[in-house]
């Protein structure tokens, strides 16, 4: 792992930050109303456990 790669290029930044607005909106009970808010940011949080995992297994450049 000798390439390089600036924060804004990762992957799995990304996801965290969406995972983070997520658990923003869900905090403040601004997702949809129609929506268990509770159940819909349990359900993104796992996703996002099993995206870091497979991210990080996959990433080829170190941020730098």
């Amino acid at each position: 792992m000798t390439d390089t790669k600036t924060w804004w290029q990762s992957r799995t930044v990304w996801v965290n930050v969406v995972a983070t607005l997520f658990a923003v909106l869900g905090t403040f009970k601004l997702l949809p109303t129609n929506l268990d808010q509770d159940s819909i940011v349990t359900a993104i949080m796992g996703a996002v456990g099993i995206a870091n995992v497979v991210l990080r297994l996959a990433t080829r450049r170190v941020i730098a």
